[in-house]
């Protein structure tokens, strides 16, 4: 691995074949997780998922679907009961990686959906949005 001046005096990185890698960060620090608190969108917020709060709300969202396509490149359910829902719900409630969060609509209240952060690696500073339900 070398480097080779690159533009505005950042210093390109090569790997072992001398091919790019990109820039160097000088500095760069590792950030912390994300703070599990809820955020606040125009249209929705998100909560950190709670089984008491959420599993029914959500298991009643996921039944208006009756043949459960939406499930498709889902990892897990189908739910066919509000308690294997629920069982879901409180494996996942307090993991760190996934962090998944109940989708709240602002107008009803209701929670509809879930999202997460996964795949967190602060060491890269790299996190994902997915678990999309």
């Amino acid at each position: 691995a070398g480097k080779t001046p690159g533009r505005r005096g950042l210093t390109q990185r090569l790997n072992e074949y001398g091919q790019p890698v990109g820039f160097a960060l000088e500095g760069w620090t590792p950030p912390p997780l994300p703070p599990r608190t809820v955020l606040e969108g125009r249209y929705c917020r998100l909560e950190p998922l709670d089984t008491g709060r959420h599993a029914a709300q959500l298991h009643e969202a996921n039944s208006l679907e009756p043949d459960g396509r939406g499930w498709t490149y889902m990892s897990n359910g189908p739910y066919t009961t509000a308690a294997d829902y629920r069982a879901w719900v409180e494996a996942q409630a307090g993991r760190e990686d996934p962090r998944f969060y109940a989708i709240i609509d602002s107008a009803t209240g209701k929670a509809g959906g879930v999202a997460s952060y996964m795949r967190i690696d602060p060491a890269n500073g790299c996190i994902e949005v997915g678990g999309i339900k």
